[in-house]
């Protein structure tokens, strides 16, 4: 009811549906144009109501003329019964005019409105913001190539833009490294994203300075055994050819890195996870649990993690943003946290790291930090490349800068002045400065670049030909692979004792270094080793898109998809004498079986 401002009888407007047997169902003309007729009554009437003044009823009869206006009013199939063509709801009125009206209402019948009524009681939701042209086109694209969108923005994305550009970026680098070799297993993802491992977790003692114990092995390492295994329980061993991580089947993985004892992975949401032996806090979970599945890493929760890099006894990771952080053992500052009392607080109770003696840390110390840290030293640079050694760590900046830190005995920081010590805050690399890095790559104790140019930088220990200059001597700076000039190299692998390259021409693969248990696929034996880099001539007419190189095995993936493996395969699960060592490339049948 509506006063009227003369002082007339207040008029009454009623909008009633009409029973369903009354209803006539328009044709389409109709439709639009009943629609038309809508658009332009709710477009009055809006701005009618922006001059709401005390002649309320001249609005409402504005309104009733044009509701009136748009429902002609027909006869039944009879020819007797007046019928409106079209119901008239809630919704199809202008929110000023229904605001006005409840504005007349005292605060209890207000009440019951607003408890009886949805609409009226928490609103009109907003609309969703339009797509923009690029948005609904990275969203086809994605749809297009099956790829994974969550339903809602995950924490942390301020746009759907850059969320799903993100996906395809990830994607793209997943086609060109999507496989990373571990000391005893590896981690392989398929084109769709679904994360395989394989090798073996038979316990081995790696830890000679400490009590063997059957904890000192590799638990868990492959993701596929169920339940937590706490310090010093034995754990079942296992040992299987390439398998889906069922733990992680729900959503696909974007990166992975295989380290000694432990393996790391990110989802396209920007998750880390992480599972294998904890020592030492290797898992970042706050302890020394190991696990048999992959955990999330709850100190990140919130963090865009991009990029992780699992060492021997250490982690790294990058969020997309490009910040650092690290966790896991820090007896030789490879965590890049600074000189002091950096982990102390992490340590056993009654614990203090012992100072470095004859540039080594007593092992006694076992100084770690088990949860993440953030490397604050590269807090000014965005960090987008990792890569984590045995006992050194190196990064890349978007603007192609190398930074290194942690143990530098054999030169593989690649810095001279700091060769005699550790370094626990990251030290630029000077002698690459003129060079764009695009890719890095960290042995036990060397350490490989790539450039924009395509140039192949290599320094540290080269007792076994793995910087490939053509000697078995040490580099404490970059020193240019002269073999590979010609070669325009887009990436490098380094294993513990011997080095990968890809040629970005022809996707050509490059190996030297040490060649026992056939890693280098030269097909030259067991014991056949090279101190220049050398053609894998097995993949010749093979486009490789990604290389990884292991402890004894090397991986490589087709540009179509297909995987490769060559050398000690035991970390692919395979114990037969005739397949464990592979001098040459062989072809893997991946199973997604649980």
């Amino acid at each position: 009811d509506l006063p009227n401002s003369g002082g007339a009888r207040p008029m009454r407007l009623c909008i009633a549906s009409p029973t369903p047997k009354e209803v006539v169902k328009p044709a389409n003309g109709e439709c639009l144009a009943a629609l038309a007729s809508l658009r332009a009554a709710v477009s009055a009437v809006r701005a009618c109501a922006a001059g709401f003044g005390p002649d309320e009823a001249f609005t409402a009869r504005g309104l009733a003329d044009h509701l009136h206006a748009m429902f002609p009013r027909r006869r039944s199939s009879d020819g007797t019964v007046p019928v409106r063509m079209l119901p008239m709801g809630l919704l199809d009125l202008p929110l000023e005019l229904i605001s006005l009206v409840l504005a007349r209402c005292d605060a209890k019948t207000l009440c019951r409105v607003a408890a009886s009524c949805r609409l009226l009681g928490l609103g009109v939701p907003p609309p969703p913001p339009p797509r923009s042209p690029v948005e609904e086109a990275l969203r086809a694209r994605a749809e297009a190539g099956g790829w994974w969108i969550p339903a809602s923005l995950p924490e942390g994305e301020s746009s759907w833009l850059s969320m799903l550009a993100w996906v395809e970026t990830a994607v793209e680098r997943r086609g060109r490294a999507s496989t990373s070799a571990g000391a005893h297993h590896s981690l392989l993802l398929d084109s769709r994203g679904a994360l395989l491992s394989a090798g073996t977790e038979r316990p081995r003692n790696h830890f000679a300075h400490l009590p063997a114990s059957p904890a000192d092995g590799t638990p868990g390492l492959l993701g596929h055994t169920q339940g937590v295994v706490a310090p010093g329980v034995g754990a079942p061993t296992l040992v299987t050819p390439p398998r889906a991580v069922a733990a992680l089947c729900a959503r696909p993985v974007v990166a992975v890195s295989a380290g000694r004892h432990h393996s790391l992975a990110v989802t396209a949401d920007g998750a880390a996870y992480s599972w294998g032996n904890g020592r030492e806090g290797l898992l970042g979970h706050g302890d020394e649990a190991s696990t048999g599945v992959p955990r999330l890493i709850e100190a990140l929760r919130g963090v865009r993690v991009g990029a992780v890099a699992a060492g021997r006894m250490h982690s790294l990771a990058a969020s997309r943003e490009g910040l650092l952080w690290s966790w896991g053992q820090n007896t030789y500052e490879q965590l890049g946290l600074g000189d002091g009392d950096a982990g102390q607080e992490n340590l056993p109770p009654g614990t203090r790291a012992a100072p470095c003696v004859g540039g080594h840390a007593a092992p006694s110390a076992r100084r770690c930090v088990r949860s993440p840290s953030q490397v604050s030293a590269l807090s000014a640079e965005k960090v987008t490349l990792l890569a984590a050694g045995g006992d050194h760590s190196a990064a890349g900046t978007a603007v192609g800068r190398v930074y290194t830190w942690g143990w530098a005995a054999q030169g593989q920081l690649g810095r001279p002045a700091d060769k005699n010590s550790p370094r626990s805050v990251p030290g630029l690399v000077a002698a690459l400065s003129d060079s764009r890095v695009t890719d890095l790559s960290c042995g036990a104790c060397h350490t490989l670049a790539c450039t924009a140019r395509g140039e192949v930088f290599s320094w540290g220990c080269g007792t076994n030909g793995e910087l490939g200059h053509g000697d078995s001597f040490n580099r404490h700076s970059p020193e240019l692979i002269e073999a590979l000039v010609t070669v325009h190299a887009c990436a490098v692998a380094a294993g513990e004792h011997h080095s990968v390259a890809l040629s970005a021409a022809d996707g050509a693969v490059f190996a030297w270094g040490h060649g026992r248990g056939g890693r280098l696929g030269l097909g030259n034996g067991e014991e056949g080793s090279a101190l220049l880099p050398q053609r894998v001539s097995a993949l010749s007419g093979v486009a490789i898109a990604s290389v990884a190189a292991g402890a004894s095995h090397t991986l490589a993936v087709s540009a179509a998809g297909r995987h490769y493996a060559w050398g000690s395969l035991d970390a692919l699960g395979y114990e037969n004498e005739e397949l464990r060592n592979q001098p040459t490339p062989a072809e893997l049948q991946l199973s997604e079986q649980l």
